[in-house]
């Protein structure tokens, strides 16, 4: 299989949110080389547990559509190795698919997120009416969104919507902006839900630090704010 400099991918999955019980498995691999993304690729796979309501409301992939598919643990086997992963949500597809520890993710989200915070939402549907104008023609092309294939073609929609609005082109340079939009600047959850991370103290700071699996992000925006060391 050839290395590229960077691939756009999307997973779809068994569950929205893994769980103790019922971790994250792959049940739609999608992904197109970004220097050539007519040469894409996709593979759908038969898990070990069946798909949540809420997921198969997503994806839409039924169970025996997945019967004679390889197995769920195939999928990272069915990457192409690449410096640069790019994705709406990355993380997620990134974890579904056992967190490999090389590619360097750029996340649509997250730049959206931060590129246009005026838009009430920033799903990858809703960045496409945002960017492209809520027109029969959006639309006519979202009649397929959460196919993982074309929610590749989606992303590089957006990225080309990013890079002219930043005016960067460069991939370490959008990895570098990901990165920075991804820090988090208030809370989403517990006790300061809403309020800037500078509202939480030390203490609570310290509690967040020492739980089994904290967002590696929100650490560096407590150290910035000086609440961790």
């Amino acid at each position: 299989m050839p290395t590229y400099e960077a691939i756009i991918l999307d997973t779809e999955t068994t569950t929205n949110k893994e769980t103790p019980d019922r971790p994250l498995e792959v049940v739609e691999l999608a992904w197109m080389p970004l220097a050539t993304p007519g040469e894409g690729f996709r593979q759908l796979y038969k898990p070990t547990m069946p798909c949540t309501f809420g997921a198969t409301a997503v994806h839409h992939i039924l169970p025996e559509e997945l019967l004679d598919q390889p197995p769920s643990s195939q999928a990272p086997d069915d990457l192409p190795l690449a410096t640069f992963w790019i994705g709406h949500n990355v993380d997620f597809d990134w974890k579904a698919l056992g967190s490999p520890r090389g590619p360097r993710r750029i996340c649509t989200l997250a730049l959206s997120r931060a590129l246009w915070p005026e838009c009430d939402a920033h799903t990858l549907s809703a960045m496409m009416y945002f960017t492209n104008g809520a027109n029969a023609a959006t639309r006519d092309r979202l009649r397929g969104a959460h196919a993982a294939t074309a929610d590749c073609e989606f992303v590089l929609d957006l990225l080309a919507a990013i890079t002219h609005k930043t005016g960067i082109s460069s991939l370490h340079e959008l990895w570098e902006l990901s990165e920075e939009a991804r820090i988090p600047k208030t809370w989403a959850f517990g006790k300061f839900a809403g309020e800037p991370i500078t509202a939480a103290d030390r203490g609570y700071a310290l509690w967040y630090s020492r739980r089994p699996d904290p967002d590696p992000y929100y650490l560096v925006a407590l150290r910035r704010a000086g609440l961790l060391r």
